[in-house]
């Protein structure tokens, strides 16, 4: 296995869980406060680091709202859903 084939496979995989939920923001949302935390979103996305929550989390509050959800999509910060 090249390195590229290696990262390459390893970015898909940490990428499939957060594709197949960035437009489906309630399924991320396991209590249904309206908001992601750190814990809810490492449950879809238990290989995420925590820079990628910080960088998401537009307005510091410890919280991803729908709108930074979206925002993190379109920014690249989290891979864009295909459906």
């Amino acid at each position: 296995m090249t390195k590229e084939f290696g990262a390459a496979t390893f970015a898909l995989a940490l990428s499939l869980p957060v594709m197949a939920l960035a437009g489906e923001f309630s399924a991320m949302d396991a209590d249904g406060d309206g908001y992601v935390t750190m814990s809810e979103f490492q449950q879809v996305v238990p290989d995420a680091t925590a820079e990628t929550f910080t960088t998401a989390d537009a307005n510091s509050d410890g919280a991803l709202s729908a709108e930074e959800v979206a925002a993190a999509v379109e920014a690249g910060v989290l891979p864009a859903s295909d459906g």
